[in-house]
């Protein structure tokens, strides 16, 4: 039994409780998570000074592997709990490259001493092959952030019963004691015995499995910009990597080992996509656009810098044949059903063609890896039943075969280990699913394993593997805040709504309905569904109804306000749904999937959306009831928009790089614009309320105005420094909602794959 003081901070209108791990704020509680209790703890003990990130990733996280995203997290709820804005901050100081400090006004109240009982259990679990909570299977390879590389777990539990020195007599504070102890023994043996049952039924499933190496996590710290695209050499000691800094998207070259890297290039209208690097680790070949070219070309440039040479017109990636003489690529012909794999010799020319898949089948993603013996080139496709599976081609003679037997709802890359025993996989287990996780794929009839756990967050799809095995990746997310400007003006925009990560508030759904109240989409756990709040960021309801792994997204509302029209995949597959304003009577009008971004005539009697059945994309529309779609235009859109006089339908056709106006009716475009190479991306468009103009998203920042009648796109004034996710006009025209957020993306290097 000792006396001890329970550390309590004040500051501003708010009380930090330690001990009792409680913040109030005005005299209420308010949640926290608890790492970020732990964060602020650190800050407040430390007010004043600067805390360096690593001192907080060894206080809060210590001897785990972590990102520095789960940093931004973390900082982000406990800003929101504080009631502070980032870009005017009271009480905490983001030091750019360092760290942060508290710099609020800290005072150390003093409290009564109390009795603190203590009672301390130690238990020792003997774990043969992994750790609670992870389910290895795979020999070989260990999952992800293991607390320890020991097979020997200790489990210290460590309680404390708190007693007032002065509030009751001694006889009743020992039997009050006792009884606690009693309770307190009993509740660490039923804790002991569970985890000693869950460990020895995993050791039984388990047995006989070799030990397995633990996963290397580690960042790899940028020069003060945000990676968008990485490749690391074939010997594993350099990566080149582009990222936008001071509005420009620059090339650098680092050393793994120092983590420290040197400018390559600057061009402020060029883009990069899919680097990697030649199996010599002489060049690195990319895809170029910008400059005004006409289309991608397929470029090399030496490892060091130089003259960049442009080799084919090519926009997909390129993997490389084991000596480096040959390579193979995935081509589509403008609106052509036919994908074909391409072999070339190194510079583009000699070209074959290996194997053709015909819509409705078709290659699933632009990732292909030529396999470590020169073999056979691997890739992913869709099947019969509209699900992705991984597949092999031989480059002999062009059969094709399945490696392994999962389906997924995603496969967006992949790439052979070094050794040829296993693929990697960037994929997503579920339609629902934002998140992108790794998967390994034993060669070549294994049972795929997901190594990556929900703390990895992949937004972009690069893999790129040295000859030693260390891969990087790129690893990220973004919290959105959504926000009104009156007559689409930033300067006097208030912000509605600050998204807690992971919700994506916004990001896949943003309309207003005619009372002007804002319907947003956000996920709860594995579910992205339905929000409504009024304009002035209250009285928040959830209108469609959570379900595990579903997405309700691209929304839009009839003008009367008495329907909400989206895309689902609660039926299994993608489907146009419409559901009432309150959230009732929810309804399917689509079938086939396949069909998506819904949008509304102004009599909100006819649904225009994008389908694909058949091997056919098309724009087709529906009555708000449901029934016979009419096909409007043949066209292979990623979005479609109706005007708000309902005498045009605008279209985004990527393929051709158009943006496409067409009459309501149907019938041939009466205007076609050059499409921005930055729109592409990230497709996200809205008409302006006159109906003389689209507006749509650029990438990474900032949003552009195609008036009817210029030739080209021009920015919009006070966008230039904002990351558009979404937006939405009011259906009065007089208030412009959009959903914005910086992405926070840093290069993980993940070693130990043997």
């Amino acid at each position: 039994m000792t006396q001890q003081k329970r550390q309590i901070y004040e500051f501003d209108n708010c009380r930090l409780d330690v001990g009792e791990r409680l913040l109030l704020r005005d005299g209420q509680a308010v949640t926290l998570p608890a790492k970020a209790f732990d964060l602020l703890t650190v800050l407040v003990e430390n007010s004043g000074r600067l805390v360096e990130k690593e001192l907080l990733y060894e206080r809060v996280w210590a001897d785990q592997v972590v990102e520095e995203s789960n940093l931004t997290v973390q900082m982000s709820a406990i800003r929101k709990a504080l009631g502070e804005n980032k870009q005017n901050p009271r009480y905490i100081m983001t030091v750019a490259g360092h760290g942060y400090r508290f710099v609020a006004d800290v005072v150390t109240a003093r409290e009564e001493p109390e009795v603190v009982i203590e009672t301390e259990t130690l238990s020792r679990i003997v774990i043969e092959s992994e750790v609670e909570g992870y389910d290895l299977g795979v020999p070989g390879l260990a999952r992800a952030f293991e607390p320890s590389q020991q097979n020997l777990l200790e489990s210290r539990t460590h309680s404390a019963v708190q007693v007032s020195a002065r509030s009751e007599p001694s006889w009743l504070t020992r039997r009050r004691i006792a009884l606690y102890a009693a309770l307190l023994v009993l509740f660490v043996g039923v804790i002991a015995a569970f985890w000693l049952y869950q460990s020895r039924t995993r050791n039984r499933r388990v047995s006989g499995s070799p030990q397995t190496p633990q996963l290397k996590f580690r960042r790899f710290t940028t020069q003060g910009g945000v990676p968008v695209r990485v490749a690391i050499s074939p010997d594993g000691k350099n990566l080149i990597y582009w990222q936008r800094f001071n509005g420009k998207l620059t090339l650098w070259l680092g050393q793994v080992e120092t983590n420290t890297s040197v400018l390559l290039s600057q061009q402020q209208d060029l883009f990069f996509e899919h680097p990697v690097f030649t199996p010599d680790g002489s060049n690195i070949y990319f895809n170029l656009s910008g400059g005004n070219r006409a289309q991608p070309m397929l470029a090399r440039m030496p490892i060091l810098g130089g003259a960049i040479t442009e080799l084919i017109p090519l926009s997909s990636p390129v993997t490389f044949s084991p000596d480096g003489k040959r390579m193979a690529f995935l081509r589509r012909e403008g609106e052509a059903t036919e994908t074909s794999m391409i072999i070339a010799d190194a510079d583009g020319q000699n070209q074959s063609k290996l194997l053709s898949r015909t819509r409705p089948e078709s290659f699933s993603s632009e990732g292909l890896s030529w396999s470590p013996d020169g073999e056979r080139i691997a890739f992913s496709a869709i099947n019969p039943s509209r699900q992705e599976e991984i597949a092999e081609v031989s480059v002999a003679d062009g059969s094709v075969r399945r490696i392994g037997n999962r389906n997924w709802a995603g496969v967006f890359n992949l790439i052979w280990l070094p050794d040829g025993s296993n693929l990697l996989v960037v994929a997503r287990e579920n339609v629902g699913e934002r998140q992108r996780q790794l998967w390994l794929l034993p060669y070549p009839d294994g049972e795929a394993h997901r190594i990556t756990n929900d703390l990895n967050i992949f937004l972009l799809s690069g893999l790129s593997i040295s000859a030693d095995g260390k891969l990087a990746v790129l690893q990220g997310h973004y919290s959105p805040e959504i926000w009104i400007a009156p007559n689409g003006d930033t300067k006097r925009a208030r912000r509605v709504l600050q998204g807690v990560a992971p919700r994506y508030e916004g990001v896949d759904g943003l309309a207003w309905t005619p009372d002007g109240r804002l319907l947003y989409t956000a996920y709860i756990g594995d579910s992205l569904v339905i929000w409504s709040i009024n304009s002035d960021g209250g009285d928040l309801r959830q209108l469609t109804p959570t379900k595990s792994n579903t997405s309700d997204s691209n929304l839009c509302v009839t003008a009367d306000g008495r329907y909400v029209v989206f895309q689902s995949n609660r039926s299994g597959a993608i489907e146009i749904w419409r559901v009432n304003s309150d959230g009732s009577d929810m309804k399917q009008l689509t079938t086939g999937g396949n069909n998506s971004s819904p949008s509304l005539s102004p009599d909100g009697q006819w649904i225009v959306y994008n389908t694909a059945h058949d091997g056919k994309a098309t724009v087709a529309r529906i009555p708000i009831d449901g029934g016979e779609s009419v096909q409007v235009a043949d066209l292979s859109a990623s979005w479609s928009q109706v005007s708000p006089d309902g005498n045009y339908i605008a279209c985004m056709v990527p393929s051709s790089r158009r943006l496409l106006v067409i009459p309501f009716a149907g019938g041939e475009p009466v205007k076609s614009f050059p499409l921005a190479e930055t729109a592409i991306r990230g497709p996200r468009m809205r008409w302006a309320p006159d109906s003389k103009s689209i507006l749509y998203r650029d990438d990474p920042q900032g949003v552009l105005r195609q008036s009817l009648n210029e030739e080209v796109a021009r920015p919009i004034k006070g966008f230039e420094e904002i990351q558009l996710r979404n937006l939405a006009w009011s259906f009065d025209g007089k208030n412009l909602a959009y959903t914005h957020g910086p992405n926070v993306q840093e290069i993980i290097l993940i070693e130990n794959f043997k």
